[in-house]
């Protein structure tokens, strides 16, 4: 079984070994088993196509818990092992209305977990909804190193024309970010403000249809596409931006959004409960109904930076999403 060992050798005694099963290994993975480590677990990784039930129920000790995600993927297989399973959500895994959503009735099972990890409120209402005990849901919004995004710092140079304002996008192109109504709205937003620029950032399946979109609307030149973004670059990109976008038809709690926020990008968020958990409209940023090109493209012309609303959202991460905090709760969740 192909299978990562990670934290501390097989070959010693651990006294919190855990198992974390994914069907990916990409950065949010990393991520929380970066997590377990920090909080003294020992970590046997399954990733990869390896998260079957016979290799995890085969993992050593038979004692170690497992934490498993997204729950349409690895979950729903490790159901009833004879060891703790804990689900981890990954927001749009559990959230109906969106293209990749679960079928009805097919979370039937997630009752029968020892317990959840959810990243939202509206994430542990939709587990209530489906019989999920409240006691062993447990909200843990992925929220950010805050040492990593402070406020204050250097801004990335876009080589943009002086007084350029700077629309930036930092999410998958595709379907269920709906990155084209982003395109749509900023063809809309440009031929009313000379002055707009769009920034955005990664890549996906769409990516040369927006490219191709928006040299049909005369707007090439007034587009970077930056391809992928080291999280190392993301902080002095979120600095250079006048306005971070994100139109997602699903989330829980979205990482870049709580980045943008820290460092002061003023938001312009589509109306869901995840991301209206965090940006209240015209509190910490501005909100637009999922799908409105025309109110995202009103925006985008008519928002401008406000200090109060700026402060407000740093303030909610500082408050909610303390990585280096959330992530202590791992340690009694996880204990077998």
């Amino acid at each position: 079984r192909a299978a990562r060992a990670l934290g501390r050798p097989r070959s010693r005694v651990s006294v919190h070994p855990v198992v974390y099963a994914s069907d990916t290994w990409g950065v949010h993975d990393q991520r929380w088993v970066a997590a377990l480590e920090s909080c003294g677990f020992a970590v046997e990784v399954f990733t990869d196509g390896a998260a079957d039930r016979d290799a995890i129920l085969a993992a050593l000790p038979s004692t170690a818990p497992v934490l498993a995600g997204p729950l349409t993927t690895v979950t729903r297989a490790l159901v009833d092992l004879p060891r703790r399973v804990v689900g981890l959500s990954w927001g749009f895994d559990i959230q109906p209305g969106h293209a990749q959503a679960a079928e009805p009735g097919s979370l039937d099972w997630l009752p029968r977990l020892d317990a959840l990890i959810v990243d939202s409120p509206s994430s542990s209402r939709i587990a209530e909804s489906l019989g999920m005990d409240p006691a062993r849901i447990h909200l843990l919004p992925w929220g950010i190193d805050l040492e990593v995004f402070p406020i204050e710092g250097p801004a990335a140079d876009l080589g943009l024309p002086a007084g350029a304002r700077v629309v930036l996008s930092l999410r998958r192109h595709d379907d269920l970010y709906r990155t084209s109504d982003i395109v749509e709205a900023f063809g809309r937003a440009a031929a009313v403000d000379p002055d707009l620029m769009l920034v955005m950032g990664g890549s996906g399946p769409l990516t040369d249809q927006h490219r191709h979109r928006l040299s049909e609307l005369g707007l090439a030149d007034r587009v970077r596409f930056t391809g992928h973004v080291d999280e190392t670059d993301i902080t002095p990109l979120l600095r250079a931006a006048d306005l971070y976008v994100t139109a997602t038809e699903t989330d829980g709690t979205s990482v870049t959004l709580l980045q943008a926020m820290a460092c002061g990008a003023p938001v312009l968020a589509s109306a869901i409960p995840g991301n209206e958990w965090w940006i209240e409209d015209g509190v910490t940023g501005r909100t637009f109904a999922v799908g409105d090109i025309d109110a995202l493209a009103e925006l985008m012309v008519s928002e401008r930076r406000s200090q109060t609303r700026l402060d407000a959202a740093r303030a909610a991460v500082l408050e909610r999403a303390d990585w280096q905090a959330n992530r202590r709760a791992l340690t009694t969740i996880m204990r077998p």
